[in-house]
């Protein structure tokens, strides 16, 4: 793995989704359900059909600079389009508030863990025997900074809770398989999880 490029795509995966909470304030939870649309429907076609022109030559250059090299024999981009999936469903059946909790949820636990994972995880998490590819040092930072910025939007308890949450599905989610990344499986989640704890 190239540490270096995966902080740097971690990074812009933190500041790229939690832009997204721009134009929410601005425009209400509907202006998500559109730029994920957008996503899925413009740009799931470009990457699927290999689209490359003078209007597709920036997405193509992003591309190069963030993805993970596996994803270029797969479906480049596929995180972002589990990522759109996810955060559709949450934007269409959920409250602005909790659209604002899952994009929380899905750029600081996955972006924070991950960092702080490669960089100072040393010690792997074991269940029932089995090592899993997450570190115990990752998962604290990840429901740490995942807490701290959740606190901003719902109260401590509830933060505390959906942090835990959402690093129980990031434990058990594979960016492998399409329907198991966590990138459509927290929005999904979490969401679901705020509406029961309250959240509106």
């Amino acid at each position: 793995m190239d540490i270096q490029k995966e902080i740097i795509r971690k990074v812009f995966h933190i500041v790229s989704i939690l832009a997204l909470l721009i134009p929410l304030e601005m425009f209400g939870k509907y202006s998500i359900s559109v730029l994920m649309g957008i996503m899925l429907l413009v740009f799931f076609p470009i990457t699927f059909f290999n689209i490359r022109n003078k209007f597709t030559w920036f997405f193509w250059k992003l591309l190069e600079f963030v993805e993970r090299d596996f994803n270029w024999e797969k479906l480049p981009a596929r995180q972002a389009f589990s990522l759109a999936f996810g955060l559709l469903f949450s934007s269409l059946f959920f409250p602005q508030k909790i659209v604002e909790v899952a994009i929380v949820c899905v750029a600081v636990y996955d972006g924070f863990s991950t960092i702080f994972g490669i960089t100072l995880g040393k010690h792997k998490i074991q269940i029932l025997g089995f090592k899993l590819r997450k570190s115990y040092e990752g998962s604290f930072a990840g429901f740490f900074f995942n807490t701290l910025a959740l606190i901003f939007f719902v109260p401590f308890y509830q933060a505390v809770i959906l942090s835990f949450i959402t690093g129980i599905i990031e434990l058990f989610g594979s960016n492998k398989v399409w329907y198991l990344d966590d990138n459509i499986l927290i929005p999904i989640f979490v969401s679901i999880s705020a509406y029961f704890l309250g959240v509106h």
